[in-house]
C-alpha cells in the first residue's frame, strides 16, 4: 500500500511541476484573440486580421524604457519587410492612449500601438505583472514613478516584453519570452523564418 501511495503522490508532483513549467504561452498554442484599438483609432480584432494576414504581436513596457526604444526602432526599420511577407504588427502596452500617440509620433512608428484596456491582452497571453519591491527590487523607485506618469491611473501592471508571431489558423508559430527586461526578439530572425 505505501509503494501504491508513494507512486500517486510521484505522479501528482510530476503532473503539477509540468503545469507550472507551461506558465508562459508556447509554439504551437492556440494564439488568444486580440481586440483593441490602436493610436490612429483603428480597430483591431485578430479573427479578422488572420484570414488575410499572419499577425506579429510584441509587448514593450513604455517608451521611457530605453531597451523598449531601440526594439521598436529596429521594429520599424523591419515592418516593410514583415508587409512584404503578410504580416500585420501590433504592438501591445499599457501606456495610456495619449502616450500610444507619442511614442508613434517621437519614433515615426508606422505600426499599431495598442492601449490594452485593463490588462486583458497582457494577462491573455500570460505575459503580465505587477511591479512591486519583490519584482523589481533594484530599479522599483524608478518605475513605480514612471508608471504613475505613463500608465492608467492605478495601473502598476508591466508586460515581459514578449514576442509572439501567429498565424493564420491561430497558432503561436514563434514565441520569445524572457523575463530579463533586456533580452528582445531579433526581428530579422523572425524574417528568416518566415
Amino acid at each position: 500500500m505505501k509503494k501504491i501511495i508513494t507512486i500517486i503522490v510521484l505522479l501528482v508532483a510530476v503532473t503539477l511541476s509540468a503545469q507550472s513549467e507551461k506558465k508562459t504561452l508556447q509554439v504551437g498554442d492556440k494564439a488568444p484573440s486580440i481586440k483593441g484599438i490602436d493610436q490612429h483609432g483603428n480597430k483591431l480584432d485578430s479573427d479578422i486580421i488572420l484570414k488575410n494576414n499572419k499577425i506579429l504581436l510584441v509587448f514593450y513596457r513604455g517608451n521611457w524604457c530605453p531597451h523598449c526604444k531601440k526594439h521598436l526602432t529596429s521594429l520599424q526599420e523591419h515592418l516593410n519587410e514583415f508587409k512584404e511577407k503578410g504580416v500585420q504588427v501590433i504592438v501591445v502596452t499599457p501606456e495610456t492612449v495619449e502616450k500610444t500617440k507619442e511614442t508613434a509620433d517621437k519614433f515615426k512608428n508606422e505600426f499599431s500601438i495598442v492601449h490594452d484596456v485593463d490588462n486583458k491582452i497582457m494577462t491573455d497571453y500570460k505575459v503580465a505583472y505587477e511591479v512591486n519591491k519583490q519584482t523589481v527590487p533594484k530599479y522599483y523607485k524608478i518605475v513605480q514613478e514612471k508608471l504613475n506618469e505613463y500608465n492608467v491611473e492605478n495601473n502598476n501592471v508591466l508586460p515581459v516584453p514578449a514576442t509572439y508571431l501567429i498565424d493564420n489558423n491561430g497558432k503561436i508559430i514563434y514565441a520569445q519570452y524572457d523575463e530579463n527586461y533586456k533580452n528582445r526578439s531579433d526581428f530579422s530572425e523572425i524574417l528568416n523564418s518566415l
